[in-house]
């Protein structure tokens, strides 16, 4: 047997070697793991882009809503303007079918020139009116014009401004052709009143020669003759229808024979007296031949297509 010695140490049992039970610690949560960088910045991207589409929806709204306000005050105006032109409408188409030479029957054996001279001057009165009418109104159109020209604000509301400054030229073509009228009404005027003026002279002479009143007609003729020449100088056409001239010569013919029997009668020229006293006759037999029909008619050719282009600028002007 084999002696063991102190400094060998104890002699282990062989025995198995245990195993000590460890303990069983909880499992860990997994820690986030950090997005990837390009996914923050496509969610960034997605944002910024609804962010871009908000504004754009905020501009355009802000462009619609501008550009109506900006178009509204012009809008507003013009249809301000158009109103009071419409609200002229009735005067100046009964202006249009006024006649100066209404109540004025050359026919007549004694005519009534004083109350001719009434309707003339009332139609003057009404032609006035209507003159001012058309200045005021076509200023105010001048002033609206303008302001309906399409601009970059005032786009989304180009289709009303089209159509208002349609309306707006339609009225200013209307007051051209309302104008055109005025000036005709006007030549007119100045061509009835010194011829009404001859007419009454010519009145006075027939009432002074049924009073035998030789000095009474002398007296009436200077005035009655320049009354004549100058009507017959202010019968333009087409103002005056030419179809007036022909019995205009006559009546101043008639004057000149007056003149003539007046001269004969003074002078004691009983041939001459006779001979003026026979073209006298003549004078009005020609004058009786006279068809106030044939001036009616030029009058109606001169003055319905005025009427007419008038009309139908109005129906424009109205929105028909």
């Amino acid at each position: 047997m084999e002696h063991v010695t102190e400094a060998d140490g104890p002699i282990a049992a062989s025995t198995p070697t245990l195993k000590t039970p460890t303990t069983v610690e909880p499992t860990p949560a997994p820690a986030s793991t950090p997005a990837p960088e390009g996914a923050r910045r496509r969610s960034g991207r997605r944002w910024l882009i609804i962010g871009g589409i908000a504004v754009i929806f905020l501009l355009i709204i802000g462009y619609v809503v501008g550009g109506a306000a900006a178009a509204s005050g012009p809008v507003a105006r013009a249809d301000t303007a158009l109103h009071t032109v419409v609200s002229h409408n009735n005067d100046m188409v009964d202006n249009f079918n006024n006649d100066p030479f209404k109540g004025i029957d050359l026919k007549s054996d004694n005519p009534d020139i004083a109350a001719a001279k009434t309707a003339v001057a009332t139609v003057k009165q009404s032609v006035g009116k209507w003159q001012a009418q058309v200045s005021s109104d076509r200023t105010a159109l001048q002033q609206v014009r303008p302001d309906l020209k399409s601009s970059l604000l005032t786009l989304p509301e180009q289709g009303t401004l089209d159509r208002h400054r349609q309306r707006v030229d339609a009225a200013m073509s209307a007051l051209n052709t309302a104008q055109k009228g005025i000036d005709l009404y006007t030549k007119e005027f100045a061509f009835v009143d010194p011829f009404l003026d001859a007419m009454a002279g010519f009145e006075a002479i027939g009432k002074a020669a049924t009073a035998n009143d030789l000095a009474g007609m002398k007296a009436q003729l200077p005035s009655t003759g320049a009354n004549m020449q100058k009507a017959i100088q202010l019968a333009q056409p087409p103002a005056i229808p030419a179809e007036l001239g022909p019995v205009l010569k006559s009546i101043q013919q008639v004057l000149t024979d007056i003149q003539g029997l007046v001269a004969a009668v003074e002078a004691g020229d009983a041939a001459g007296a006779q001979k003026y006293g026979a073209a006298l006759e003549a004078d009005g037999r020609a004058l009786s031949t006279y068809d106030s029909t044939a001036v009616d008619s030029a009058t109606k050719a001169l003055f319905q297509p005025l009427i007419d282009a008038y009309n139908r600028d109005m129906k424009i002007v109205a929105g028909d």
